[in-house]
């Protein structure tokens, strides 16, 4: 099992999350982020260049899945293609093991847990 973290534009995401609907991804969570990335050591620049970045970049969602090993490359590419444009701040997607997995109500583990 992997966990897809996406730190992407808001514009696109209520299409995103369609798509990730459509292509059987459950369990999706979003959670609204403020990103502060490279800038935070930028000292001498900090206030000016702060403002600009929070003016472009202040709608950040991340978006989780937790997901088959099968199936992350087809929900990293409904991430990636909507927010795609070549320019700095297109976001982020990370991928990462889960060791383990357990639902609550019905005490099923791994892929079953899902």
């Amino acid at each position: 099992m992997k966990e897809i973290k996406a730190y992407v534009n808001e514009h696109f995401l209520e299409h995103v999350l369609g798509r990730l609907t459509e292509e059987g991804a459950s369990d999706v969570a979003v959670s609204h982020v403020i990103a502060l990335g490279a800038l935070a050591d930028a000292e001498q620049f900090r206030l000016k260049m702060f403002k600009q970045y929070w003016e472009k970049y202040s709608n950040i969602a991340k978006v989780e899945i937790v997901c088959a090993d099968a199936d992350v490359d087809r929900f990293v590419r409904v991430l990636r293609e909507p927010f795609y444009t070549g320019d700095k701040g297109d976001g982020r997607i990370f991928i990462l093991p889960v060791e383990r997995a357990v639902n609550i109500r019905s005490g099923a583990e791994g892929d079953k847990a899902l």
